[in-house]
């Protein structure tokens, strides 16, 4: 390989060099942007999803309250049948008591 003037080549090499460092410097700038863009995108994707908890939450608090007062003003079902029985109990007690 002939080399013919050694400081054009220099310049030559180094405007190359100088090429490879701006498009370098080009590439990590588009690779930071787009890691950027990617982390503000998973963010607000994680906001959102947040927000739809917080509703999801608040909505299933707002049932379970209607239930709970629903459910003050009724007997739960073990009290209900506790009573069906005991009042089955005293008229059993009852039939037997007249017949004897």
């Amino acid at each position: 390989m002939l080399i013919g003037n050694m400081t054009e080549f220099r310049e030559q090499q180094l405007g190359k060099v100088e090429k490879r460092k701006k498009e370098d410097e080009r590439i990590r700038k588009g690779v930071y942007q787009m890691h950027a863009m990617i982390e503000a995108q998973s963010t607000e994707t994680f906001f959102k999803e947040c927000d739809k908890t917080e509703k999801q939450n608040d909505t299933e608090k707002a049932e379970s309250e209607k239930a709970d007062a629903k459910r003050e003003g009724r007997k739960t079902d073990v009290k209900t049948e506790i009573e069906k029985m005991l009042s089955v109990g005293s008229k059993f007690l009852n039939l037997n008591t007249q017949t004897v």
